[in-house]
């Protein structure tokens, strides 16, 4: 591989690959050098470098493969938050936190996706990718990808009903609604 095509590779599909890790990592300079490190090792091994037809389908594959192996690295915990009955909190704040914590219920679900099923999600819906990009780029036919799109939001409505169920509950305890 030549310079020019690695710096086509990698003006074209930096940014991309960089909103990709970051729906993983969930951390802006994470995902920064997590795709640096990427375009680093291509450009060490640029001989060994693969043709290929769909170069985006490669480095796609290669950042989530490095995000995983990212996230089993460090092992990041979600912390939970204690709500007091003792503590009087503003609206505001609890339509902050439960903002939050429904984004997080959102991720969570995605995150216990099975893995082809997330990853057609994330390409649809961060990705912005259409049906039949998500099926030409994963070899796969573009009925499969509507039906695992249905799947995915089943799963995350779910998630967020129950997710609803207990903020309810826990709203009835602390203000004793009867």
């Amino acid at each position: 591989m030549d310079i020019a095509r690695f710096e086509i590779l990698y003006k074209t599909y930096q940014p991309g690959l960089v909103n990709f890790a970051y729906f993983y990592l969930k951390n802006e300079q994470e995902a920064i050098d997590t795709v640096q490190e990427l375009f680093m090792n291509i450009w060490e091994k640029r001989e060994a470098f693969p043709t290929t037809e769909n170069p985006k389908a490669y480095l796609m594959t290669a950042v989530k493969h490095r995000c995983f192996n990212k996230l089993n690295r460090t092992k990041v915990q979600n912390n939970s938050i204690d709500i007091s009955e003792e503590v009087s909190i503003p609206d505001t704040i609890v339509s902050n936190l439960e903002a939050k914590q429904t984004e997080a219920t959102i991720k969570n679900a995605i995150n216990t996706l099975p893995e082809k099923c997330r990853e057609i999600f994330i390409l649809s819906r961060y990705e912005q990718l259409s049906y039949k990009e998500i099926a030409n780029l994963l070899g796969i036919s573009a009925k499969t990808v509507e039906n695992q799109i249905g799947n995915a939001i089943k799963v995350i409505r779910k998630s967020i009903l129950i997710f609803l169920a207990l903020i309810i509950s826990v709203l009835e305890t602390i203000f004793k609604i009867t």
